[in-house]
């Protein structure tokens, strides 16, 4: 991968975060907006059911603003059973944008080096 494509890549994922973050006509259910978050990001989740409740398998990585979002009591338990933590997903989501875009910066420096 050349780094114009890595550049371009980051730039595109950036851009789809921040649209997902600008306000809209759109609303969801406040109370659901909470993720997993481990040291290797946000994690998603497989939910199936069981009885009244459902049980919920997590099934790798992914960005803030496509993975499962839980209430903050739900978020908390889950982060508790994974060894991660909970975290409102705009917040994250802010926070993997702004990475992505020093990870713009540093490689377009790099490369006019």
């Amino acid at each position: 991968m050349t780094t114009s494509t890595l550049i371009a890549n980051f730039r595109a994922a950036a851009e789809e975060i921040e649209a997902r973050l600008a306000p809209s006509a759109c609303t969801m259910i406040a109370s659901h907006n909470w993720i997993v978050i481990d040291d290797f990001g946000p994690l998603a989740f497989t939910l199936t059911p069981e009885g009244s409740k459902h049980r919920a398998t997590c099934t790798g990585h992914g960005r803030a603003h496509k993975v499962n979002r839980f209430t903050k009591a739900d978020a908390e338990h889950l982060a508790q059973a994974c060894n991660a933590r909970a975290a409102f997903w705009a917040d994250a989501a802010r926070e993997e944008a702004a990475t992505l875009r020093r990870h713009i910066a540093t490689l377009e420096a790099l490369t006019a080096a």
